[in-house]
């Protein structure tokens, strides 16, 4: 009888150990589950992309994107918005990488915007040595705001030229389409290019025939693909794009918009690499007159609290687009000021020869007060033709 108790009491308790152990495996399971469908993929790509956890957007986004081009076609409608966020996750994943991570308006403290005045204080030093180098004394004189603007072409012109293939926010080249058949010869930044311009042309078409929420998306797509552009330093082709976002967004927003100030502020900062200092002084005041309407339109006799710390949020922000805007001229006078020593370098030691050779004829000429050597004086006779005179006379 002991013997058949302790076989039962041995036989309940394994088989209460194996009821927990399947409840555990099942809740398990249940915490861990790993989405599957294209819509809860894309749900947390986006998840992943707002705490930039840009590697798990990444592979999340990618395999919506595979799962949407499966079984829609690859340039099917329902794919654009996933082609989107997939560019912006492999974007942040570039900067990741290099080091550079935030984007949009001041304030977000990334290194990005920590760099722009390094890289303008060196684009600005570069100036005089291109001049020296390729014009010399023989140069042809032209006005200072020409030579800056001459100098900023030349500029972007050595930017494209120096461009990797794969890189750009142009077309690609036959050797990039070549690299394209192993994935793993694209970089991050080239693909996130790939994936905008294949969603800009979907959404281009859905914009003509006007789906819903196709505009705004485009012009989501555009501010991107000139952030992209930023990155790979085609600075002339990141303010086209950007410029395609401005204008699609002043059809659809309000003028005092938050996302028209930062596309204002991302044009300005394009321009600002591109040492067009004039146009970047122009968009970041754009910005920060926007931000100043915002305020406005927001302080009414009962703001929220969400008007607030809008308010306070923008308050913040202002001092620092103005910053940018004293630097902007600062770099202008600067550049101006090199672009002239480099077109006129013997201005001054001209001018110090001319003195010298001035003084010294000075010299050797007679004093100006001085006309003595002006006047034709009489001859006085001599004593041999004084008599002769004398019998004439008599």
């Amino acid at each position: 009888m002991d013997d058949g108790s302790d076989l039962l009491i041995a036989a309940c308790g394994m088989f209460i150990a194996g009821s927990l152990q399947r409840e555990r495996s099942c809740w398990m399971t249940e915490t861990t589950e790993v989405p599957t469908s294209s819509t809860d993929l894309l749900a947390a790509g986006r998840r992943d992309l707002a705490v930039r956890e840009y590697t798990s957007a990444v592979e999340s986004l990618a395999k919506a994107c595979e799962l949407l081009a499966k079984e829609h076609g690859d340039s099917a409608d329902e794919c654009a918005e996933a082609y989107l966020w997939y560019g912006k996750a492999l974007l942040g994943l570039s900067r990741e990488e290099s080091g550079v991570l935030g984007d949009g308006m001041p304030g977000t403290k990334n290194g990005e915007e920590e760099g722009d005045s390094e890289d303008q204080e060196e684009n600005a030093e570069e100036v005089p040595e291109k001049d020296e180098k390729g014009q010399g004394d023989e140069v042809e004189p032209m006005d200072s705001e020409q030579a800056v603007e001459s100098t900023s072409q030349e500029e972007a012109s050595s930017s494209k030229e120096t461009e990797q293939p794969g890189t750009s926010n142009g077309d690609l080249n036959d050797e990039s389409m070549a690299n394209l058949d192993n994935e793993d010869d694209v970089d991050n930044l080239q693909l996130a290019w790939e994936m905008l311009d294949l969603a800009r042309s979907i959404l281009e078409r859905r914009a003509q025939s006007n789906a819903e929420g196709a505009r705004s998306l485009l012009a989501d797509v555009h501010l991107t693909l000139g952030e992209v552009a930023l990155e790979s330093e085609t600075y002339d082709k990141a303010v086209i794009d950007m410029m395609s976002c401005l204008e699609i967004q002043k059809e659809l927003y309000s003028s005092d918009d938050r996302r028209i100030a930062e596309t204002h502020y991302q044009i300005g900062l394009a321009n600002s690499l591109a040492s067009n200092f004039e146009e970047a002084i122009t968009h970041f005041k754009n910005a920060a007159n926007i931000l100043e309407s915002r305020i406005k339109s927001l302080e009414g006799p009962e703001p929220t609290d969400a008007a607030r710390a809008e308010i306070k949020e923008l308050k913040e922000l202002l001092p620092e687009i103005q910053d940018k805007i004293q630097d902007m001229v600062e770099y202008k006078a600067e550049t101006i000021r090199r672009v002239r020593e480099a077109l006129f370098p013997s201005n001054g030691a001209t001018s110090s020869q001319s003195n010298g050779a001035s003084s010294s004829s000075d010299a050797k000429k007679p004093a100006a007060s001085d006309i003595s050597h002006l006047i034709k004086r009489k001859r006085k006779p001599s004593e041999s033709e004084e008599p002769a005179s004398k019998k004439k006379n008599t």
